[in-house]
This record gives structure tokens, sequence and C-alpha cells, in this order.
């Protein structure tokens, strides 16, 4: 049987992206999104989460768009002098960014580990219950790693990409698909955003997708409001990914290939 882990990325980013997602787990095939839990809108996201019990609900550990969890003052390295955390597309222009002890430097472990538990609790407290799985957002340092596998041993919650590595995944599809410029360089090209086409993407790799037995296919499913074209250069394409993801193309070809919308939940077991 074809299995297909569908991943939608940043619930809880704007109220945009929220209803974004809850369109694409309603009227579509998601049946994966990780909150933010630092964002002002989580508590918005979090409202729809008890009458989806289809649906796994994990988090999207955020260090680089919108208010730090931690204090400000304990997480100087992360954030601005407005308790903002810094973009990651200033991060990547920043030469330390280019070798491991650099990116120690802008990312230390303590600093790190304490806005990513931070974050974690925020989770607990919002809903009164622990992620369905963890999930790295945006650019990767060594130290971010690090902190999200030893909390997914200490509290028995799967790592997105450490799940996808023991099951042989460690290549998902949507890292095949053409990334757009904000995804690769974190510039923000309109054309570039409004001319991709998700659903012909998705088809693209409809072939392996029934190939592979299990895959995972995400992306970045939301509506665009005026809030998110201030806080991350992956804006436009959000819409995008959220008809695919409602696309009627896309639920025939699930419906006719037999194939099984599959959680975090069905991997662990």
């Amino acid at each position: 049987m074809t299995r297909i882990l569908f991943q939608g990325d940043d619930f809880g980013f704007t109220r945009g992206v929220t209803l974004g997602i809850v369109d694409s787990i309603d009227r579509g095939v998601l049946r994966n999104t990780g909150l933010f839990a630092n964002m002002p809108s989580a508590e918005f996201a979090v409202s729809f989460m008890k009458d989806r019990p289809q649906v796994c609900f994990g988090i999207d550990f955020n260090l680089v768009s919108g208010p730090s969890c931690a204090d400000p003052k304990e997480i100087p390295h992360l954030v601005d002098e407005n308790g903002q955390f810094i973009r990651s597309g200033v991060r990547t222009r920043d030469e330390r960014w280019k070798s491991e002890e650099g990116r120690a430097e802008l990312f230390p472990y303590d600093e790190v580990r304490k806005e990513i538990m931070a974050q974690y609790n925020r989770f607990i407290e919002l809903t009164g219950t622990k992620p369905g799985y963890l999930h790295e957002h945006s650019i990767s340092s060594e130290n971010y790693r690090k902190v999200i596998h030893e909390l997914s041993v200490q509290e028995d919650i799967p790592y997105s990409s450490e799940i996808w590595h023991e099951l042989g995944l460690d290549k998902p599809l949507y890292k095949l698909l053409q990334m757009s410029m904000a995804s690769q360089k974190k510039v923000f090209d309109p054309n570039d955003q409004l001319n991709k086409d998700t659903v012909e993407q998705f088809f693209s790799v409809a072939d392996e997708l029934k190939e592979n037995g299990t895959s995972v296919f995400g992306c970045h499913p939301g509506y665009v409001d005026a809030e998110l074209l201030t806080l991350t250069t992956l804006s436009l394409e959000r819409c995008k990914d959220a008809e695919m993801m409602m696309s009627d193309r896309v639920k025939q070809w699930i419906k006719d290939n037999n194939v099984e919308l599959i959680t975090y939940r069905d991997l662990r077991g």
C-alpha cells in the first residue's frame, strides 16, 4: 500500500496562515502540522485543534521570526534589541554561518536550549498535551538539531528528520521539489513565488510516491495576510501550497491509487 505523510509547517504563524492550514485539513489532504508556539496567533491556531483528531499536531521550533518565549535578556545572541528573533536572511549572510564554529557562535547551545524549552512548555500550556512530533524551522545549526534530539529522547516524541532517517526517508520528496528563492536564498521574489505550481510538482513525483511505499510530502500551506509579508520572504507561494493540499486532482489521485494518509503517530506505531 502507498502511504503519504502530508506535512504543512508554520501553524499559527499568522491568522492567514492558520486559516489556510485549517482549510487544507478540512477540505484537503493535510494531516500533520507544527505549531509556532512563540507567535501571537498561536492561541488562535490552538482553538482549531480539539475538533480535528485525525491530525497530528506537532511543534515547529522557530528561532528566526517573531518574539521569543524565553526572556530576551537570557538569549542575547538569538534576538535583536526589541526581543525579536534575528531573521534567517540576516543569519545566512553572516560570514560566521559558513563554519560550524561560527554557527555555534550565532546559536549558542545554552541559549538555544533555553528558547526551545520555553517554546515546548508554551505548547503544553496552550494545548494541555505534548506535541505529536518535533520539527525544525527554516535554517538549522548543529546546536539547534542537538537540542531537539535531546528533547526527543527525553520526552519520547518523534523528531521529524530522525524518524525520516530511521525509515529510510532521508530525502523527503519535498526536498526534491523545485525550491523558491525564498527557500533557497531567503530572497523575496514575487514572480518566482507566484509562478510556483505545487499541484504540477506533486504530479511530477506521483510515480515515485507510489513506488516508495511510504513517503513524506511537505510544504507551507496558508493564506497571505499583511502581517505575513512583514515576517518572512516565504509568503505568496503559501497559497499555491494550500491549493495543492485542497486540489481535486490530488484528492482523486489519492482515491484512485488507494493511498493511505498517515501521521507521525502511524510512523511511530
